[in-house]
């Protein structure tokens, strides 16, 4: 088998365990972490988009300037 079939593989298989690991349900801090970087490795991102999940779950995210008060910069 070469190297590429080979790497083609872990890579096929790390997807499916990672989707596997969403469908369960709950998923470890640790596991959300992993499929987080794999996303993000692999340029796969999303934009929210209105009247979807994931379109509401940007909704329920508070203001980041209400949650953080920031500094001023000093000259």
């Amino acid at each position: 088998m070469k190297k590429q079939d080979v790497l083609a593989d872990v890579h096929d298989m790390l997807s499916h365990w990672c989707l596997e690991k969403l469908r369960e349900g709950e998923v470890s801090t640790a596991y959300l972490n992993v499929i987080r970087q794999f996303l993000k490795d692999n340029q796969i991102n999303a934009q929210p988009v209105e009247d979807t999940e994931f379109g509401e779950l940007a909704k329920a995210l508070p203001e980041i300037e209400n949650v953080v008060a920031f500094q001023k910069k000093r000259a």
